[in-house]
């Protein structure tokens, strides 16, 4: 797959296309059998990603923001 194809297929599943682009596109996806099969399994993937919840520890959060604060100096 193309990164063209890649691209146009997450701008579509993200909505970021206008309404216009989005008719042009289905039209593309429904046009090959090939290309509908790969978009489907993009948009399995995008849909199992945004369905995964994480809860980082506090720790960990206190972790990242305690990192976050050092300056170049104190790493040398």
């Amino acid at each position: 797959m193309s990164p063209l194809i890649s691209e146009k297929m997450l701008r579509y599943l993200y909505n970021e296309m206008s309404a216009e682009e989005s008719m042009v596109f289905l039209k593309f996806i429904n046009s090959s059998p090939a290309v509908r099969e790969q978009f489907n399994q993009m948009k399995e993937g995008f849909e199992t990603l945004n369905s995964i919840s994480l809860n980082p520890s506090r720790n960990t959060v206190d972790r990242i923001l305690s990192y976050g604060s050092i300056d170049g100096f104190s790493m040398q």
